[in-house]
């Protein structure tokens, strides 16, 4: 496939968070998919991992969505840096501790998303975002510069 048939990929995963369709979304990824995150200290496998990571970042954040900055790639690699956007309306769940309660606070939070492409499909993906920074914006842990300031 052409980068720019994984930009297209990109495209339709973007679409498909942005509509909260998770069955669409996974059936974008291989079945054995790795998937790297700030969410899991291990790699996580396959498509059912994958929904575990993002069904409850949709219920926390029930207007969630992305907005691509940048695309590019090289061979079978594709990277992707955005902004991604909700409020907090609904319990977030943490890897460690009790799910914490809606703060009704909106985030904007940048990512990098790095993804190998193999048939078409997702086989490898790295998702990179500054989770300080959304608790941060969420009045949680403590301040950064920029919500220091003003």
């Amino acid at each position: 496939m052409s980068v720019a048939d994984n930009i297209r990929l990109l495209d339709a995963g973007n679409k498909a968070l942005n509509d909260h369709d998770v069955e669409r979304f996974l059936s974008l990824h291989l079945p054995s998919v790795i998937q790297r995150d700030p969410q899991n200290v291990e790699p996580a496998k396959g498509r059912e991992a994958v929904r575990a990571g993002l069904e409850p970042m949709i219920q926390a954040f029930p207007d969630f969505h992305v907005v691509r900055e940048r695309a590019f790639g090289e061979g079978d690699w594709v990277v992707e840096e955005g902004q991604a956007l909700g409020t907090h309306r609904g319990p977030l769940e943490t890897p460690v501790g009790p799910p914490i309660p809606a703060t009704n606070k909106s985030i904007r939070l940048p990512y990098a998303f790095i993804a190998k492409v193999e048939g078409g499909k997702f086989a490898e993906t790295h998702l990179y975002f500054d989770v300080a920074g959304m608790m941060a914006q969420l009045g949680i842990g403590p301040a950064g510069p920029a919500e220091q300031k003003g």
